[in-house]
């Protein structure tokens, strides 16, 4: 079983808080798209604001979030492999 050191965890630790943060920003933007679609012709919202450049903001942000979360799996996932070769050249 490979060894892990204080530097490997706290690689872990940032992969799951960049994963976290993804997460919660599409979350945040899901529930911002959810309102806009609830906006009809009589309630359209405020005013001075178009709709479809904030469900374009809402979608982008979506994007990103789930981009984070991407990432933060492939940092993870890249960091164990690297725990596996150093145990590997060690043996």
């Amino acid at each position: 079983m490979p060894t892990v050191t204080r530097r490997d965890r706290l690689i872990d630790l940032a992969c799951l808080a960049v994963i976290v943060a993804g997460i919660v920003l599409h979350l945040d933007a899901s529930v911002r798209l959810r309102r806009i679609s609830a906006l009809t012709y009589r309630h359209p919202g405020p005013h001075g604001i178009r709709q479809l450049d904030v469900a374009d903001r809402a979608r982008y942000e979506s994007y990103a979030g789930v981009g984070l979360a991407v990432l933060g799996c492939v940092a993870g996932a890249a960091s164990a492999l690297v725990v596996v070769r150093r145990q590997r050249s060690l043996s």
